[in-house]
């Protein structure tokens, strides 16, 4: 792998001083698939002071021409880098107090970096705070299948405060202080990161002021096949601390994931009756999706990530 790092800013930069808040972007595919997501973030950065950095794992992730648009954002490049491993890279640079994560593909809303500021002022003791997160792809019903199995807990109503569950990658805070506790060698996956805070005694908060939307539609074919690497990549960053017996059950547990997948799913929903006629009409792709995941995982278990990580964008 390549690793270089461009600080794309016309303007001196004091590294003696720390940002409020530092906003990481990893992204996979070439310019102007992080357009939208830049455009929502460049101004409010602006105005609260935040540095915004692009981990750019496909080399052409800023534009060539029309740079001076994005002067503030720091691109650090690692051709061929997973979006786990480029957010790793991103957090460990990161200098403000705060680090946030979205993705290319989400759209914030106006005051989401004030918003996120100011609740981790009211919840000074959280380790990680998650918002809510809107789906932002709705023509198709197999791009509401896909929203729905990796969103349903975090989609507005959720309950504020203390939780055991939080939103991940699309919408998630940290504070400065947990980062350096990332052990993985493939990067960070937030799902099991969080966790790990969690297991640890950590406070993880859920505040639906911090809002994004998520703009995702990889197609019909390909988000079977984007949740059989996710399922894959999960088991391969799990196979990095499980011991002889629990890769056993871990291995037989795939078995029974396709419903219990989908029952939490569809649980998380119930209580959201806006999205009812989505719901019942992507019922059969939900149900195929968790299946698709199930045997990412078992595969995962056997002979490990594979490139899979680097397959999810």
């Amino acid at each position: 792998m390549q690793t270089e790092t461009l600080h794309s800013t016309s303007q001196t930069t004091d590294f003696t001083k720390r940002p409020p808040l530092s906003i990481v972007v990893a992204t996979t595919k070439p310019w102007p698939e992080i357009r939208a997501c830049l455009n929502s973030l460049m101004d409010q950065a602006t105005t609260v002071g935040a540095e915004i950095l692009v981990a750019d794992g496909n080399g052409r992730g800023l534009p060539d021409e029309g740079r001076e648009s994005y002067e503030r954002v720091i691109w650090l490049k690692e051709l061929d880098a997973s979006v786990f491993g480029l957010r790793k890279l991103a957090m460990c640079q990161a200098r403000g107090e705060i680090i946030a994560i979205t993705e290319d593909h989400c759209r914030v809303t106006p005051n989401w970096c004030e918003q996120i500021i100011q609740a981790h002022k009211d919840y000074p003791d959280a380790a990680a705070i998650g918002g809510a997160v809107e789906n932002g792809a709705t023509t198709s019903l197999i791009d509401w299948a896909n929203f729905f199995l990796v969103f349903a807990p975090f989609v507005s109503p959720i309950r504020n405060g203390p939780s055991e569950r939080i939103c991940l990658q699309a919408n998630i805070s940290y504070k400065r202080r947990v980062v350096d506790r990332i052990a993985s060698q493939l990067g960070v996956m937030e799902m099991l990161f969080t966790r790990q805070l969690r297991d640890e005694g950590e406070v993880l908060i859920a505040d639906d002021r911090l809002l994004v939307s998520h703009v995702q539609s990889h197609g019909f074919w390909r988000t079977f096949a984007a949740h059989f690497h996710n399922g894959r990549s999960i088991a391969g960053f799990r196979l990095e601390h499980l011991g002889g017996m629990e890769h056993i059950l871990r291995l037989g547990s795939t078995a029974i994931l396709p419903p219990y997948l989908l029952w939490s799913t569809l649980r998380a929903l119930v209580s959201k009756p806006r999205f009812l006629g989505q719901v019942f009409g992507s019922l059969p792709l939900l149900a195929l999706l968790v299946c698709c995941h199930a045997a990412g995982e078992f595969v995962g278990y056997i002979a490990g990530p594979g490139r899979s990580p680097q397959r999810l964008a």
